[in-house]
């Protein structure tokens, strides 16, 4: 048995070969493996600032590793708009013998992915899905001997793909140690689904684009959902995200809601799936450009960010029942990972940079210039973070207290003029600050986004503007602990428009302890 199965192996081996080299022999453009100097076409979007350029592939120091062009689109199914997603290098990708960039699956899809090795090969893409073509009949002229060898050849054929399908059924089914070319073990998929790898979701409508991945408005069954789709060479991120929610207490109002992960594999794409409760009204950040927020609205969404941001911070001892939640910084707070449900409460999103700090144990990789630019802390602008569990919880604080600014710009309680939503240092650095001008003027100038005088007439909205500035205070040890910042907005909450101004001084600026006892 061992014997035929190697003879099968090695013809369809022979044949893929084969096949190959009389690719390479009628497509003088394509470039061989290992060849530098690729040239594909780049198309990239970062907070909704699409670009298209030109990239040359590099094959990272190793001359026997290919490279290749890829395309990643989607196509509406109601309207049939073809929307592209990514484009650029790909390294050592395993099917892309072609000098054009042709989809070939079956089926009706909503994404599709290509990828070829010819110089812009990927300026161009196209889904052509291969019908099975039906067996030639074989006529009666046909010599004794010929049909022999055709009848041979076809068992020899039909066998070989036999065995490498089921081989290739045989690892699918298997959970790989390692993929492709990142070195992360990943975990152990666990649902309480008893057909996980066919839950049927339906993808509706692109709702974001990011570093990470693109968003979709999904349905499953009755129940809207939230589809984010890592690549993979975001594959870690996803990993990260699921050991977040995965641990024991994160079921909370103020946290996004997980309902479970896939790894979609489909012929030469494999995407990674996180499925996520849906929220209607998006991003805070999405919600300000188009909404102004009164009094109350300020509060419910502030007091639910702050709320959901401690208990990410807090760390719970284990009870009989669950097991110790870990203290954790988010590390890329800012109002777009903020989402708003419908009653316009808030929960917490986006974990893929996130660090969990379990007594004893340490950390994990921290690098200490991650996150976004512009709610990027002094600190980890300068480079002078202290690398502790503590650090990193007041570099969320500080980005808190730029999203609370976002939040004061667009409310109407002080009866002034409300601008045009703007981003925290929009209007002093523009939509694109680079790494030194933040530098320079968070760092050396002290600067933080400007609180307007009227914006004080309200009681309430003066005391937020206080704690506002001790969350981005320069010094990081000065800042308000998150468990601090929920007690005072909750206090603001009490504020109506002429009420005497006062706090109540109960509230301590001490950092979760790193045991706390669940509250009953």
């Amino acid at each position: 048995m061992r014997t035929i199965l190697f003879i099968a192996a090695s013809l369809a081996i022979f044949t893929v070969q084969l096949d190959a080299a009389l690719s390479r022999s009628s497509n003088p453009e394509a470039v061989p493996n290992g060849a530098s100097g690729l040239v594909c076409e780049s198309y990239a979007c970062k907070d909704g600032d699409c670009t298209v350029g030109v990239e040359t592939c590099d094959s990272d120091g190793e001359p026997d590793k290919p490279v290749g062009c890829f395309v990643v689109w989607s196509t509406n199914n109601v309207t049939n708009e073809v929307k592209v997603t990514m484009k650029g290098c790909f390294t050592n990708p395993s099917e892309c013998n072609n000098t054009e960039c042709i989809d070939t699956t079956l089926g009706t899809k909503n994404l599709n992915y290509c990828c070829c090795r010819a110089n812009m090969c990927n300026r161009e893409h196209k889904w052509i899905p291969e019908a099975t073509k039906p067996p030639e009949q074989i006529t009666n002229n046909v010599p004794h001997e010929a049909t022999f060898n055709f009848v041979w050849l076809t068992m020899s054929v039909s066998l070989a793909i036999l065995v490498v399908f089921g081989a290739y059924m045989f690892f699918r089914h298997r959970k790989p140690s390692m993929f492709n070319e990142i070195p992360t073990i990943e975990p152990e998929i666990t649902s309480s689904s008893p057909n996980l790898a066919q839950r049927p979701i339906q993808l509706i409508d692109l709702k974001a684009r990011g570093r990470f991945g693109v968003v979709w408005k999904g349905q499953l069954h009755a129940q809207e959902v939230a589809v984010k789709i890592f690549p993979m060479q975001e594959k870690q991120s996803w990993i990260t995200e699921q050991e977040i929610f995965k641990l024991p207490r994160m079921n909370h109002p103020n946290i996004l809601q997980f309902i479970d992960c896939e790894k979609r594999v489909e012929l030469n794409n494999t995407d990674f799936w996180l499925i996520t409760a849906y929220c209607n009204h998006g991003s805070l950040c999405d919600y300000l450009k188009s909404h102004t927020v009164t009094w109350q609205e300020l509060c419910r969404i502030a007091e639910s960010m702050s709320r959901g941001l401690m208990h990410l911070h807090e760390e719970i001892q284990s009870s009989k029942t669950e097991g110790l939640k870990p203290s954790i910084a988010h590390r890329d707070f800012k109002s777009k990972n903020v989402l708003l449900k419908d009653d316009l409460t808030a929960c917490i999103a986006d974990f893929g940079l996130a660090l969990i700090f379990t007594p004893g144990k340490p950390c994990g990789d921290t690098h200490g210039q991650v996150g976004t630019r512009r709610y990027m802390a002094p600190e980890i602008l300068e480079g002078a973070i202290n690398f502790t569990r503590d650090a990193f919880l007041r570099i969320d604080v500080y980005a808190c207290g730029l999203v609370l600014w976002e939040l004061v710009s667009r409310c109407t309680v002080h009866g002034g003029p409300v601008e045009e939503y703007r981003l925290p240092f929009e209007a002093e650095l523009g939509s694109h600050p680079t790494l030194e001008e933040m530098q320079e003027n968070v760092v050396t100038k002290k600067l933080r986004p400007r609180i307007y005088d009227h914006w004080r007439n309200h009681n309430g909205l003066n005391a937020l503007c206080d704690t506002m500035e001790e969350c981005w205070d320069h010094d990081a040890e000065a800042r308000l602990s998150s468990s601090c910042v929920m007690e005072r907005v909750s206090q603001h909450g009490r504020y109506q428009a002429h009420t005497p101004l006062l706090i109540e001084t109960n509230t301590t600026n001490d950092l979760p302890p790193k045991v706390a006892v669940e509250s009953v």
